[in-house]
């Protein structure tokens, strides 16, 4: 089949580079998707040219311009003949599932050196909680899930325990120890809002910066970034109870050890709000038909389903005031050496 100025012949990408012919096994590759540059009409009437990018496994990227519907027609084809290829760019964009509003594919984030993450290797979640069938199978399935790591304390998993899914290892990681766990969600919603005390933001601040002063709290991110430098095959997700505190914050100091520039970690962060927002409008309706309409209730509602730029920013103050720089506390509190950041990247990035 020829698709522009490739095709797919014997199971092989064929194509002219440097006046020869390439032949790439197609099981040899990692990554497609489309790229589009210019934009169609507008004042300046520029051309929008589509290309189908091609990650190999050596790490080696290809781009060929064809039309849109070649583009599609020969990723259709390419994961047929090789089913486990990634398709898409992603973004760090949500996984659209049933169960789960706060999923996300960190794939395709781009780092400062020009290098992306791989997508469908590295998720972020709230609890897996009563998870669908449906939901299992696309994890499983079309993400190869194999690793699950739990950042929530032992009563919360008791609670609400994780669906456990076949084939899949869990590993259970608690970022805050019982006793200081302020605002984890432990205990019922309507208890947690109606009987416990105000949710400043000073509060909330000082549990941020908690996340990367505290010795405990340190101590369990550092485990979490060495179960990530030993996964070998398929997805990993980690989640806390609704994917957007320390879930939030080891996804932040992930990204930086991984080279992803500080506004991209910022806008991950604060995708939340988007993505927990029908949520939180349920649950106001619900406390409405149980005539809890107070003001300060309300606002606790927001504060438990919302996060702030400014809560990243403490985090961030707190680590150069503590280490002097990130890369100083990747290096001495998670003990990722510059051997281990770039085995990271290795693993990750293409």
């Amino acid at each position: 089949m020829k698709y522009g100025k490739i095709r797919i012949e014997d199971g092989n990408l064929v194509f002219a580079r440097h006046m020869m012919m390439n032949y790439l096994p197609c099981r040899d590759i990692l990554w497609v998707y489309k790229r589009q540059e210019g934009v169609e009409g507008g004042a300046q009437k520029q051309i929008s040219t589509s290309y189908l990018v091609v990650v190999t496994r050596r790490r080696k990227r290809y781009k060929f311009d064809m039309t849109d519907r070649e583009v599609r027609d020969c990723v259709q084809l390419l994961k047929a003949l090789n089913p486990d290829i990634v398709v898409g760019f992603p973004k760090g964009g949500r996984i659209h599932l049933q169960s789960l509003p706060n999923t996300r594919d960190l794939g395709a984030l781009m780092t400062e050196d020009g290098r992306h993450i791989l997508p469908r290797r590295l998720l972020r979640s709230g609890s897996l909680y009563h998870i669908s069938l449906t939901d299992q199978d696309v994890l499983t399935e079309e993400y190869h899930l194999t690793e699950v790591i739990d950042f929530r304390t032992q009563k919360e998993i008791l609670e609400k325990p994780d669906t456990v899914i076949e084939g899949v290892r869990y590993h259970e990681i608690p970022i805050v120890d019982e006793e200081t766990a302020g605002i984890s969600q432990a205990g019922s919603f309507l208890e947690l809002i109606t009987e416990a005390g105000q949710l400043p933001d000073d509060f909330l601040h000082n549990q941020y910066r908690s996340f990367v002063r505290d010795e405990y709290s340190v101590k369990q991110y550092a485990r979490f970034m060495d179960i990530l430098l030993n996964h070998e095959k398929g997805a990993v997700l980690w989640h806390c109870s609704a994917g957007k505190d320390r879930a939030g914050i080891g996804t932040a100091l992930l990204l930086c050890a991984l080279g992803v520039p500080r506004k991209t970690i910022r806008e991950d962060f604060m995708k939340t709000n988007l993505y927990l927002e029908e949520e939180m409008q349920h649950m106001v309706r619900y406390l409405e038909t149980k005539t809890i309409v107070d003001s300060k209730v309300m606002d606790k509602v927001r504060i438990l389903y919302k996060v702030k730029g400014e809560y990243l920013d403490t985090v961030f103050d707190t680590i150069e005031k503590d280490y002097g720089s990130v890369e100083h506390f990747l290096k001495k509190a998670l003990y990722l050496t510059p051997k281990a950041i770039e085995t990271l990247k290795n693993k990750y990035l293409v």
